[in-house]
């Protein structure tokens, strides 16, 4: 009986890997490119105070995309530096705009840590749609999208609010929007 139930997982397994093949195989995945040039994938989102977020309605500004969850550890030690930038950002001369897309879909939970830090930003609720087109594996994960909608930069875990702001200023520069 044991031998035939791991002869059965053993099928199964080779089942699912074939049918994986075929499935990349005839574009069964999204081939969306989130390389620095590449298109920005759009998406559109619940905001936390209740409006909504879409980001081709940003096109014509820098927009900083940046990814976490309530229950990432790095993701609440990172968010206060990213509200200190988001109020740089607020301040005349900047052209770019910053959103929190919080991953995990629990409109509690993100209200929760967004009054626990103290943020004031924008705060997008991904239904996991964003976080599929952008890749997000890990988090933080902060995505920079230019005023021409090109992703200008990615950042994978945890940075810093002056490499942050680095390389935001980088992108205004190049858009001639910087102070």
């Amino acid at each position: 009986m044991r031998r035939v139930a791991g002869w059965a997982l053993l099928a199964g397994l080779a089942a699912l890997f074939v049918l994986r093949i075929v499935q990349l195989g005839h574009g069964g995945m999204p081939k969306v490119a989130t390389a620095s040039g590449s298109p920005a994938p759009d998406f559109e989102a619940r905001l936390l105070d209740g409006g909504r977020f879409h980001l081709a309605a940003e096109r014509g500004h820098p927009v900083v995309l940046v990814f976490w969850a309530s229950w990432c550890g790095p993701c609440m030690a990172e968010l206060p530096g990213i509200e200190r930038v988001a109020q740089i950002l607020r301040k005349p001369g900047h052209t770019a705009n910053l959103v929190a897309v919080n991953t995990e879909g629990d409109r509690d939970a993100a209200a929760g840590a967004v009054q626990r830090l103290g943020l004031s930003m924008r705060v997008a609720l991904d239904d996991g749609g964003a976080s599929a087109s952008y890749h997000v594996r890990t988090i933080p994960h902060t995505v920079i999208v230019d005023a021409a909608g090109k992703i200008a930069a990615v950042m994978r875990g945890m940075s810093t609010e002056d490499e942050l702001l680095r390389a935001i200023l980088e992108v205004e520069e190049r858009t001639g929007a910087s102070p």
